[in-house]
């Protein structure tokens, strides 16, 4: 075990932080020995947590490391699931984390730039809190009037009416659109619905996001795959994250382009 970790530190020191599919095919083990090493780089720690972000067992080890960037809490925020932010929630309280004594980091919204990172983190925790005590009006209401991180914890409500309400918010962004695309925390209906918007659509990095999503419907994938550009259809053909039917279909694609090309 020793020395799959020393292997896999030496790697990481003479290379750039690895993605973070290539972290998730490493054994828990040796991920928590890294992420426990309080010499681990930062940037290191926050492709392992973007990796394993659904991971209690990971991101508990993570949040203990001194190391860790806000931004990297900021994403484990916005993206995890409850049981992951009730974590967040129970090792803050208990005062293990790194960053809650940290002041004057950078602020989760661009229009809070005098607020410190701490304070700005708090708010969205008690904001969680206080959304779990609410009734289903209440949080439709929230997710047509709420601000960005009201959004983002509705958009993963369980009732389906809540998480619909949150896409047909006239605050939304197609910044936002592409980041829900992308998670693997929400559910289908989110997803049809976003596949659903013809002025979505639109948006190649949306496009792109819902195909390479493995909760994505595989019809919804399938018909957008003619869609991709050259490198990022190569791209999922690797992607073992996504249902083989999806690789095989665009394996299928890339060679009948080369074929089409070479006949020209």
């Amino acid at each position: 075990m020793l020395d799959s970790v020393l292997l896999w530190k030496n790697v990481i020191r003479k290379t750039p932080p690895l993605i973070p599919f290539y972290y998730s095919s490493v054994s828990f083990e040796v991920i928590r020995m890294i992420v426990d090493d309080k010499s681990t780089d930062s940037m290191v720690l926050d492709t392992i947590a973007k990796a394993y972000y659904n991971s209690s067992k990971v991101i508990e080890v993570i949040l203990r490391n001194s190391n860790l960037l806000p931004q990297t809490i900021k994403f484990l925020l916005s993206n995890s699931n409850k049981e992951i932010l009730q974590l967040v929630i129970s090792v803050k309280e208990k005062g293990l984390t790194a960053y809650s004594s940290q002041k004057d980091l950078v602020s989760l919204e661009a229009e809070s730039e005098t607020e410190s990172f701490n304070e700005t983190s708090e708010k969205y925790l008690n904001m969680f809190q206080q959304i779990q005590k609410m009734s289903v009006s209440e949080k439709v209401q929230l997710a047509l009037k709420g601000n960005k991180e009201a959004r983002n914890i509705l958009i993963k409500d369980a009732n389906k009416k809540v998480a619909l309400t949150v896409i047909e918010s006239p605050k939304m962004t197609e910044q936002e659109i592409e980041m829900i695309a992308q998670s693997k925390n929400v559910s289908e209906d989110v997803l049809r619905e976003i596949a659903s918007k013809k002025d979505w659509l639109k948006n190649y990095s949306i496009v792109k996001s819902l195909v390479n999503n493995s909760k994505t419907p595989v019809g919804i994938s399938l018909s957008h795959l003619n869609h991709l550009k050259e490198k990022d259809l190569n791209d999922l053909t690797k992607n073992k994250n996504i249902p083989e039917t999806i690789r095989t279909a665009a394996n299928r694609l890339v060679i009948l382009r080369k074929r089409s090309a070479s006949s020209k």
